[in-house]
C-alpha cells in the first residue's frame, strides 16, 4: 500500500484560508511571548484529520473520560457541524449550545453539560468559526466566559469530526497537540496523510498519529511507519506516533448503548489500549499563558 504524493504545489488551502491560518500561528507566538511569566494550566488536544467514519468522536469522548478517571478536570468541545454526535454517544441531550451563547441568549454556565466521569461538555462549537465573532457585539462577554471555562480545566479535548477542511484546521491549529486518526483502510490512510500535509507547515511539531481499529500491533506499526516515512521524506517533519486502538466489539456495543466503552467495558482490550495512550501522553511545561486556546482560536 502506497500513498500518492503530488509534485504540484500544495493546493489544500485557498489563498485566503492560508492567510488566516498564518495569522493564527503568529498569534500563538505572540501569546507565548506575552505569557512567559505564567504557568500553564490547561493542555488542549484536537482530534483532527482523516476521512469520516474513522472514529474521531468516539476517541475524543473516551479520551476525555479516561483523563477524568485519572483525576483530571476535563472539558470536551464538540466542534462537529452535525450537532449532537458527542451527546448521542454518552446519553446527553440539550437544546442549548454555543450558538445560543454567541447570540447572547444564554450563558456558557447554562449550556455546559456534565458527562461521564464528570467531564464538562460544550456542544455547537462550529459556530465559533462559522460566525464572524469579531463583529459580534457579544464577543468580549463570550471570550471572558470561554476563558473562565478553560481556566478550570487540566485538559481540553476538541472533537472536530465532520467539519469542513478549513474549519477543522482552524480548531487544530489553536491546540497544543493535534491527533490525526486513521484506520487501516487504504483510503483512510491516504486521507490521514492529506490532513498531515495540510497542517505540516504550521502544526508540524504538534502532529501525532493514531491508528484506530487495528487488527494487530504489527499492522498498526506498518501504517505508522508508512505515514512517518512519507511525511519525513516529502514534508521534512517527524510525527508523534501515539500508537493504536485495536478492533474490539466493545466499541460498537458502547455506541449502540450510548455508554462510552471506558465506562461500559473497563476490562476490554480497547479500554486497556486507551489508558496506555493516556499514560504515555506527556504534557511538557509551557510558557504559553493560561486560557490561551480560545484566545488563539477567536482572536
Amino acid at each position: 500500500m502506497t500513498i500518492s504524493v503530488s509534485s504540484q504545489p500544495d493546493q489544500i488551502l485557498r489563498a485566503d484560508q492560508a492567510l488566516e491560518l498564518r495569522a493564527l500561528v503568529a498569534k500563538r507566538k505572540d501569546s507565548a511571548t506575552d505569557g512567559a511569566s505564567n504557568t500553564r494550566h490547561c493542555h488542549s488536544i484536537a482530534i483532527s484529520g482523516g476521512k469520516g467514519g474513522v472514529g474521531r468522536s468516539v476517541i475524543a469522548l473516551n479520551l476525555a473520560i479516561g483523563f477524568a478517571q485519572r483525576g483530571a478536570t476535563v472539558g470536551l468541545i464538540d466542534a462537529s457541524q452535525d450537532l449532537g454526535s458527542v451527546e448521542l454517544l454518552c446519553g446527553l441531550n440539550s437544546y442549548w449550545n454555543l450558538s445560543h451563547v454567541v447570540q447572547g441568549s444564554r450563558q456558557i454556565s447554562d449550556i455546559v453539560q456534565t458527562g461521564p466521569a464528570g467531564i464538562r461538555v460544550l456542544t455547537g462549537a462550529s459556530c465559533l468559526v462559522n460566525t464572524d465573532i469579531r463583529q459580534n457585539s457579544q464577543r468580549n462577554s463570550l471570550l471572558a466566559q470561554l476563558k473562565t471555562f478553560e481556566q478550570e480545566l487540566d485538559w481540553l479535548i476538541i472533537d472536530g469530526s465532520g467539519g469542513a477542511c478549513a474549519m477543522t484546521e482552524t480548531f487544530a491549529l489553536a491546540a497544543d497537540d493535534v491527533l490525526v486518526v486513521t484506520t487501516p483502510e487504504p483510503t483512510a490512510v491516504a486521507e490521514a496523510y492529506s490532513s498531515v500535509k495540510g497542517l505540516a507547515k504550521t502544526a508540524g511539531p504538534r502532529l501525532g498519529l493514531l491508528v484506530n481499529q487495528a487488527e494487530s500491533a504489527q499492522q498498526a506499526q506498518r501504517i505508522l511507519d508508512q505515514l512517518q516515512n512519507t511525511a519525513h521524506s516529502f514534508l521534512r517533519i517527524d510525527l508523534h506516533r501515539r500508537g493504536y486502538l485495536p478492533q474490539d466489539q466493545a466499541v460498537q456495543a458502547s455506541v449502540n448503548g450510548r455508554t462510552p466503552f471506558v465506562v461500559q467495558s473497563p476490562q476490554s482490550s480497547v479500554t486497556t489500549a486507551l489508558f496506555e495512550l493516556i499514560q504515555r501522553w506527556s504534557r511538557p511545561q509551557s510558557t504559553v499563558s493560561v486560557n490561551d486556546y480560545f484566545t488563539r482560536l477567536l482572536f
